[in-house]
């Protein structure tokens, strides 16, 4: 399996932990936003954040709404570059990170997408994914830089593999060295996408255990076979 810890990869850093991380997002952290178990850790926010500032202009997907969305398009803005695509399966949950955005006036940065869970043939386990004519729709015609994997939920009973066509349905969409980054992979569900991903796809993770995620470079090559 082409995934690697952060603690075997030989040039890898100690990464901040949380409360540390904390300290560098607060620049960003702005008007109160309800902080909970299900959003990314301080640490694995930072992480993504920090690959965002160091492109020019990026195109973001970020499936599963909250939190992030709003602090990635705080990013955004002040940096006056890049577009922020949130994927988002829950109406009134999409309905408050939108009416967030708007009253930051970040919807020129970012917006939100509503995209039911619907049965799909491309899950693992027969389950449901987000409505793929709506995905196909709301990313035509972009070259994502930055995919984050936060959804759809798969914590619930026969849903640990939920987050499974994530890499699948974006594939034809990524550029070129984009960033995918899987979040809550301490879960042994996550893991096994991870393997299937490594094993299907030609791209190598690094788990970053302490931030809650693995993150993974898309190469300039085909799917493998």
């Amino acid at each position: 399996m082409n995934v690697t810890t952060s603690d075997d990869a030989p040039t890898a850093r100690s990464s901040l932990d949380d409360a540390a991380a904390w300290q560098a997002l607060s620049p960003l952290l702005g008007p109160f936003l309800p902080w909970s178990s299900g959003a990314m850790r301080p640490t694995g926010l930072l992480t993504v954040l920090n690959d965002v500032w160091f492109r020019r202009s990026p195109n973001i997907v970020e499936l599963g709404s909250g939190v992030s969305t709003v602090i990635l398009a705080r990013l955004l803005h002040e940096l006056g570059a890049g577009q922020l695509l949130a994927v988002e399966h829950d109406q009134q949950w999409a309905d408050r990170v939108e009416k967030q955005l708007g009253q930051e006036r970040l919807n020129d940065v970012a917006r939100v997408v509503r995209a039911p869970l619907r049965p799909s043939a491309h899950t693992w386990d027969s389950g449901e994914w987000y409505d793929e004519p709506v995905l196909l729709t709301a990313v035509e015609g972009t070259a994502v830089d930055v995919l984050v994997v936060d959804g759809p939920p798969a914590w619930r009973p026969g849903s640990a593999h939920a987050r499974f066509p994530a890499l699948d349905m974006f594939a034809p969409f990524l550029a070129p060295g984009a960033t995918v980054v899987l979040d809550d992979v301490e879960r042994d569900g996550e893991r096994d996408v991870l393997q299937r991903w490594s094993r299907e796809h030609a791209i190598r993770f690094d788990m970053r255990p302490e931030a809650g995620i693995a993150v993974g470079t898309w190469p300039a090559r085909t799917r493998a076979s």
